[in-house]
Parts: structure tokens; sequence; C-alpha cells
């Protein structure tokens, strides 16, 4: 449960939406992630990068003042960091 900063009262779990990509015309995106770094390194075409992992991208909303807030499940970034 999140409470608003502003108004102390519980927010409601929402989504993200965007128009579709051009490639994918058919289908709404309502999906949006984050990429974040996991402290290691792989190798693409003979090239070392950095390794990342995607998590989704959550939003709470306020029913009273209209805030929007963006997170991340914590117990993902949890998964992360103890490697």
């Amino acid at each position: 449960m999140k409470r608003c900063s502003e108004c102390n009262i519980e927010m409601l779990d929402g989504n993200l939406y965007g128009e579709p990509r051009f490639i994918d015309m058919d289908h709404d995106i309502d999906k949006f992630y984050v990429k974040i770094k996991t402290g290691n390194t792989t190798s693409f075409l003979g090239f070392n990068i950095d390794e990342t992992k995607t998590l989704k991208l959550n939003v709470k909303i306020c029913p009273n003042c209209g805030k929007v807030e963006m997170y991340i499940n914590p117990n993902e970034i949890k998964d992360i960091t103890s490697n």
C-alpha cells in the first residue's frame, strides 16, 4: 500500500499507455520497462558491453490529486544486487 505524499490517501495501481509502434500497429503498448546495469559485462559481436536486466515499470496514481508515481518492484532490484 502506497500513500500519496500530498494527500495522505491510498494510491491506486495503474498502467502507462503508449501508442503502437509502426512495426506493430495492431497492438497497444501498455508495458514499459527500465534497463538496469547488473555490474557484469558480457560479450556481443566480440565487444565487451555492460550486462543489463529489464524490469517492468509500475505506476501508482492518487485518486484525489492525480499525482503519478513510477516504481520498480523492490524484490526484482534485490535479485540484481545480490549477484
